[in-house]
């Protein structure tokens, strides 16, 4: 026995979990519990959380190891892509062993106690939750990326949820939101694009006034939370 995965799906679950910019994790413990691997870690800014869970029918082979702690995530995802289609997971010692058909390379492991971690989910109590689609905040996350520096406020309307940025481009763009009631309005700076570009699935969105914003996308092998905390003036 030991953990077997399909290449792509691993791949792109750590691709997801580890957001990208400043917001880019490098290191986090990974969790490999009953029901499947669980990461959970706070970007180096802390802007931004995230709470990852690949569940345990996403594993061809699956059981519960101990945990391990990787740093340099971007180049482990890369290592990850240079196998094929089934990958091996073996922990022996201090090392991670990936294999493949033709090959293998072990990672070395860093210890649990150097690296920071916060596990659960914060406390958060939330106005509003509508869904959207991967591809409908894409498409914003696209106009938005015209300017630089730009802030996006996110404000439900009855039934209809409103982006609009700041910058030389001001996009606004309604969508149909039909759970919404017209309470939360808030606003987010770069950390928002940089930690959720990755989830291309359908997406469940919550928030408040001036809050921090929720977002989970929910797929038959995983399920990604992402929390951004909302834009603040520097005085």
């Amino acid at each position: 026995m030991g953990l077997k995965i399909k290449q792509k799906v691993l791949k792109e679950f750590l691709r997801k979990a580890m957001m990208s910019g400043k917001q880019g994790i490098s290191d986090a413990i990974f969790r490999f519990e009953s029901d499947g691997l669980k990461i959970n870690a706070n970007s180096t800014p802390k802007q931004a959380r995230v709470m990852a869970w690949l569940k345990k029918d996403a594993f061809k082979e699956y059981e519960e190891i101990d945990n391990i702690g990787l740093n340099d995530l971007q180049n482990v995802v890369k290592v990850v892509d240079r196998f094929g289609e089934i990958v091996s997971l073996k922990k022996e010692g201090n090392l991670l062993t990936i294999s493949g058909d033709k090959k293998k390379v072990d990672i070395e492991l860093v210890a649990e106690n150097f690296l920071e971690t916060d596990t659960g989910q914060p406390n958060l109590e939330f106005k509003e939750i509508f869904n959207i689609s991967g591809k409908q905040i894409s498409d914003v996350f696209s106009d938005v990326k015209m300017n630089a520096d730009s802030v996006l406020t996110i404000e439900t309307t009855p039934k209809k949820v409103k982006f609009k940025n700041t910058g030389k481009y001001k996009f606004v763009t309604e969508i149909e939101a039909p759970s919404c009631k017209g309470e939360a309005k808030s606003s987010f700076g770069e950390a928002l694009l940089e930690s959720v570009s990755a989830l291309d699935g359908n997406l469940e969105i919550s928030m408040g006034d001036n809050y921090p914003i929720k977002i989970m996308e929910k797929k038959d092998e995983s399920v990604i939370t992402i929390i951004v905390a909302p834009f603040v003036e520097e005085e």
